[in-house]
């Protein structure tokens, strides 16, 4: 496997910046239309006289927390991401139902217990708030997305796609692309056969290597290619969105979702696994969770650099190319346990009874201890605290020969422990890589955050009792 070819800065990419300030103007500027109601309406209703309407100290905090608050709502359910894919139908939905949820435990925390004539004010107060709120959020939101959709139609910033199937159906979906309104947001930059990528599965992974694309269209009846379960599998490693024909849908009916994009009739077979909303706050316990690791463990961390400098030559930790999302390369880091130049020229698994494992490391690897410098690892975004174990692109391509399926695994960060590692543990060949992979591969078909924490449980549980493989 080579390393995929990085990501050029793109036009769209400060857009969430837009939303966000937008986003702030509109919830402070509710704030104050809330705080200029209660002042002039509901406070003299209650006490019988004018009340002065200048701006007190709670106003101002409140100017610079509320609108915080509204920006983790927003970031939670994803409102910042992918701006391309954004729609006026979509910014409906979200912005109704964020106002909704986040303005009731606002309510509850800021404003029950004002001093009000009757219930009846408090009604009115959220009423007049939540209406201010939602409409002016949706306005500016309405318009960055316009503008949006008219980019991506205009060409401007259009999708890069490829086409997968059969010859003559994706020359059939270019003539139907050709007879809609929005073919400009379309850029197919490469349309491949079944035949030649029968012929050498690979060739697909390397193109994306090379390509930044951001779909791909399976035009050709899934069930009738076998084949073709492997080439999504590559595609869903590598984070491209896969579209397929209507007639592709026969041995997946029922669990997919259906779109309609510019006028083409698709259906969307990406696993929505967690939401975006879910991703943002997996990636915050990540930061948090090694963060707190490294600074609690920072005495153990420091004990164990100085027994593995005792014990052998060498260097302390120990570094090495690993695959991560998407098929991007990083080094991971860990404690060194094997003597100094263990491996030589070619990559080997490592083995309970191996001789190259230093005295003080074979503790280290029963215990687990070696795997702590990994935290750094999470906290600079390239492996996640629970995700499935990052491979070496040696033994991958080896595994995927056998097991295609194992390009899933990097549609999420690996992680410092994973279901496979709880489940079975270290691997000692690729045979056994592949009966570990079962696991990572159920993880990820139940991805949750509650699962993320049981996983943990388990690892602990399994570090204490010295028990696993």
């Amino acid at each position: 496997m080579t390393a995929p070819k990085a990501r050029n800065h793109q036009p769209w990419d400060g857009w969430w910046l837009r939303y966000l300030v937008t986003d702030g103007l509109a919830s402070a500027a509710a704030w104050a239309a809330l705080f200029w109601f209660r002042k002039s309406v509901i406070e003299p209703r209650h006490f019988g006289v004018e009340v002065d309407v200048a701006p007190d100290a709670n106003f101002w905090v409140a100017m610079v927390v509320v609108p915080l608050f509204w920006w983790g709502v927003h970031a939670l359910m994803g409102m910042y991401l992918d701006v391309r894919r954004r729609h006026r139908g979509l910014e409906v939905r979200q912005v109704v139902r964020a106002g909704a949820l986040g303005g009731v435990v606002l309510f509850f925390a800021l404003l029950l217990d004002d001093v009000t004539r009757t219930h009846i004010d408090h009604y009115q107060s959220l009423a007049v708030w939540m209406s201010a709120h939602i409409g002016l959020v949706l306005l500016g939101r309405w318009l960055w997305t316009s503008r949006v959709v008219s980019k991506v139609q205009s060409g401007d910033w259009a999708f890069a796609t490829i086409l997968v199937g059969a010859a003559e159906d994706n020359n059939q979906f270019l003539q139907d692309l050709d007879d809609t309104p929005g073919r400009k947001g379309w850029h197919v930059l490469a349309s491949m056969s079944v035949s030649e990528l029968e012929a050498d599965l690979s060739k697909l992974g390397r193109w994306l290597d090379d390509h930044e694309l951001d779909r791909a269209v399976l035009t050709t009846t899934v069930s009738k290619q076998e084949a073709m379960l492997g080439w999504i599998a590559v595609l869903e490693g590598k984070g491209v969105e896969i579209l397929v024909v209507p007639s592709s849908l026969d041995y997946m009916a029922g669990t997919v979702r259906s779109s309609n994009l510019f006028g083409v009739p698709l259906v969307n077979l990406s696993r929505v696994g967690l939401s975006q909303g879910m991703r943002v706050l997996k990636r915050f316990m990540d930061i948090l969770g090694s963060t707190l690791a490294l600074a609690v463990l920072s005495p153990l961390l420091a004990w164990v650099a100085l027994r593995v400098k005792r014990d052998s030559e060498g260097p302390v930790f120990y570094r090495q190319e690993r695959l991560g999302q998407h098929g991007k390369p990083f080094q991971i880091i860990k404690f060194r346990t094997m003597v100094q130049n263990a491996e030589g020229l070619k990559p080997q698994l490592s083995s309970d009874d191996d001789p190259r494992i230093t005295r003080v490391g074979k503790r280290l690897r029963q215990l687990r201890l070696d795997e702590l410098p990994q935290f750094w690892n999470v906290l600079k975004g390239e492996m996640s605290l629970v995700g499935p174990r990052p491979e070496r692109a040696f033994f991958a391509d080896q595994i995927v020969q056998h097991s295609p399926h194992f390009l899933r695994l990097q549609q999420v960060r690996p992680g410092i422990t994973s279901w496979g590692q709880v489940k079975y543990g270290y691997a000692e060949n690729v045979n056994e890589m592949r009966q570990r992979l079962r696991y990572d591969i159920m993880y990820l078909e139940n991805i949750s955050l509650l699962l993320d924490v049981k996983i943990l449980l388990y690892t602990v549980r399994t570090v204490l009792r010295r028990e696993g493989k």
